[in-house]
């Protein structure tokens, strides 16, 4: 079938799927060459006064015009009404964004048709079709004669798709022309529209399993949230659930929803009550799914103290759990018509073998995931080792639209240590994802060749408008009080000379465990700075200070505390998951150097550059933060590609992994008790540190200072 023609969404009656597709056929063979996007049973709005559905059989939006219409499977008297009825909804949806009218009115003309399988009378003024040529000849007269140009064909598709508020950027008044602020400006400003890969998932039959996947930026949540507001809108009696991992991604979840909802019904809510948002585990007070699977079926549910107990601190606590729900619950009892999940990635299959569990025979589960979230491996088992089966629905999203492109092949290429001098760290255990997440390559990836991959306009959209050499920086600094002091000007620079909001920036640590530590570091610093306030008589003069802005820990009010708007939140990269925002600072980059979870901590710095939808600046001192920086060097050389000199064999790759391994998590654990030991024999002054390295390695100072210099 030609690709110009997009069909998007399906029919639950046969009788109108096989209208569709005797006009699809029609329409190919008659306009091959014309661009459009059908859609079918979509939209469906909600008539709040009627109480009522109201629901669009067949929308095509096309080059060469726009027809809305309506399949009757039985006779009706006045089929007019009807048309009315739609033509007044859709017209209303049309007329929501700015750009679509002019003086009262749209700036293009849209139809709206009626065909009836059965025979009945035509009403004048209300065009009709008894069969499929009468809808093609209806087109043939009423077609534009000139076809739409692409800026016009995108503003009719975003207003169809109802894509008002994907974009959750407010303008900004008066900010000056060439700044950060400005700039965001610009990209707020571009029309918002769902790709037709996004509008397939959000539109796919929701019987059965679905995959959803794309790389970090590709509008997954989005995706899921309108999705599950098309569903609670087309099917209201449905109790449906989105779940997710992140505690803090909670906020954005309900905001999305609601959102969403409003601009689709006209301001109205969704019901609560039957769209549930709720995290995956849960507690007493806050509901989860866990706890929810627990209580219908009469068992205890556990809390993370309780499980940390039971199966010791290493385990996968919430896996075991769900594991022991499986193997317990005999009838599973069936609770919800349908499931949402996000950040499947961080889930293994127990969770959503559970999730399937507690569906009807329907089995409306839908997951999504961020494909090569751990650049070493796939995100996630393939459905059959999920499920123990093949599905039917798998979308995946090639685009990405938060991350610039520069900043996402930094990311790929400082996570998978390609331009290290000691050679790859990780790869991709199969080379097919390159293509799943919108690289190109312009010759066949042959394991033991040369490889160039790159990112495209069309997979990395220019949505910032900006110098992309300064998308992403990489700084370094001789001690951990110079890093933090050029942080804070450069964050002084970016709220009063870039006009950025403190919510406009996250800082993110990559000391993971220290990152509280590391915050009370930063804000001493910065009121060792700010002291010039205070005057001889102890007077302060907030209007003096160096750095009038302040700093959050992020989770520091509760679990779910992230962004302020009055204040900068700093952050591990756990805490930071699921969430984004324009400027993004990584500090203590020089721990994923030479750390014992190598791969690991590169996975985590690859994650830290994606919460970016701006800019990044990756900030370290010592030698290990200029090995990084000559890794980015190289990158800049290499035009922002991968290049691959000779792509791994699977020989190659295997003792790749078993070269780069991570130190296993009971060794850390002793290593880190070892570490407070000497932390109690060091502090009371008794004994050095040199001392017991001294006693521990059998060496003489001089024999280690050649060994930390390098020698043998």
């Amino acid at each position: 079938m030609n690709s110009n023609l997009k069909i998007l969404g399906a029919f639950e009656s046969g009788i109108k799927t096989d209208v569709a597709e005797q006009f699809v056929q029609k329409f190919l063979k008659k306009y091959e060459n014309v661009e459009g996007e059908l859609y079918l049973g979509y939209p469906i709005y909600i008539d709040e006064v009627a109480n009522r559905r109201v629901c669009v059989d067949m929308a095509l939006v096309s080059k060469i015009g726009v027809y809305i219409i309506n399949i009757l499977t039985e006779p009706v008297v006045k089929y007019g009404e009807i048309q009315d009825d739609i033509y007044a909804k859709v017209e209303t949806k049309f007329k929501k964004q700015n750009f679509l009218f002019k003086k009262r009115k749209l700036i293009f003309d849209f139809y709206t048709l009626t065909y009836s399988v059965t025979p009945i009378k035509e009403e004048e003024d209300y065009p009709l079709a008894q069969n499929v040529d009468d809808i093609m000849d209806f087109i043939e007269q009423t077609r534009e004669e000139q076809e739409y140009g692409d800026d016009l064909y995108r503003k009719i598709l975003s207003g169809l798709q109802e894509a008002y508020g994907i974009n959750t950027y407010k303008e900004r008044e008066n900010v000056e022309e060439g700044t950060k602020a400005y700039a965001i400006n610009q990209m707020a400003s571009l029309i918002e529209k769902y790709d037709s890969a996004q509008m397939e998932a959000i539109l796919s039959d929701a019987t059965g399993i679905q995959r959803i996947r794309g790389m970090a930026g590709s509008g997954k949540t989005i995706i899921l949230a309108r999705k599950a507001v098309e569903l609670h809108t087309a099917h209201p009696e449905w109790n449906i659930v989105v779940t997710y991992s992140t505690r803090s991604l909670r906020g954005q979840l309900e905001a999305l929803i609601a959102r969403f909802y409003a601009a689709k019904n006209d301001g109205a809510k969704y019901n609560p009550e039957k769209l549930k948002i709720m995290q995956s585990w849960g507690s007493a007070t806050s509901k989860g799914v866990y706890y929810e699977v627990c209580l219908r079926h009469g068992i205890a549910p556990m809390n993370f103290s309780e499980a940390r107990a039971k199966y010791g601190k290493s385990a996968n606590h919430f896996s075991r759990l769900c594991g022991e729900l499986l193997s317990s619950i005999k009838n599973f009892q069936k609770m919800y018509d349908c499931i949402l999940i996000d950040e499947a990635q961080d889930f293994d299959k127990n969770y959503l073998q559970l999730c399937l569990k507690i569906l009807d025979k329907n089995q409306r589960l839908v997951y999504a995931y961020d494909e090569l979230q751990k650049l070493n491996e796939e995100a996630m088992p393939n459905p059959e080792q999920i499920f123990g089966r093949n599905i039917d629905h798998d979308t995946p999203l090639v685009v990405c639209y938060r991350n610039q492109g520069n900043a996402i092949v930094t990311a790929h290429a400082i996570g998978m240590g390609l331009y290290r001098k000691e050679g790859l760290l990780q790869l991709p255990s199969s080379s097919s994802v390159w293509e799943a997440i919108g690289y190109v390559s312009d010759t066949p990836i042959i394991e033991g060749q040369e490889a160039t991959l790159y990112r495209t306009k069309e997979t990395s959209p220019e949505l910032l408008k900006t110098n992309p050499n300064e998308v992403i920086q990489f700084c370094g600094y001789k001690n951990y009080k110079e890093m933090y002091k050029a942080l804070l000007d450069m964050l002084k620079s970016d709220l009063e000379q870039e006009q950025l909001l403190p919510r406009d920036i996250m800082i993110i640590d990559m000391d993971t465990f220290e990152y509280s530590k590391n915050c009370i570091r930063l804000s001493n610093i910065q009121s060792e700075y700010n002291s010039v306030a205070w005057d001889d008589e102890f007077n302060y003069d907030e209007d003096k200070e160096i750095y009038k802005f302040k700093i959050h820990t992020a989770g520091a009010a509760n679990p779910e505390d992230f962004f302020r708007e009055d204040s900068v939140v700093y952050s591990s990269v756990r805490r930071a998951k699921g969430n984004e925002t324009y400027m993004v600072y990584i500090v203590n980059a020089q721990k994923c150097v030479n750390s014992l979870q190598r791969r690991s901590d590169r996975n985590a710095l690859f994650t830290a550059v994606t919460r970016s939808k701006g800019w990044v600046k990756v900030l370290g001192y010592g030698e290990d933060m200029t090995v990084l920086q000559e890794e980015f060097e190289e990158i800049k050389r290499q035009d922002f590609k991968l290049h691959f000199d000779k792509y791994p064999t699977k020989e190659e790759q295997k003792q790749i992994f078993l070269n780069n391994q991570d130190v296993a998590a009971k060794d850390i654990q002793t290593i880190d008790k070892t570490k407070n030991l000497i932390g109690k024999l060091t502090g009371n002054g008794n004994v050095t540190k040199i001392q017991l390295m001294q006693e521990l390695f059998g060496m003489s100072k001089e024999e280690l200072a050649k060994l930390l210099e390098g020698g043998e």
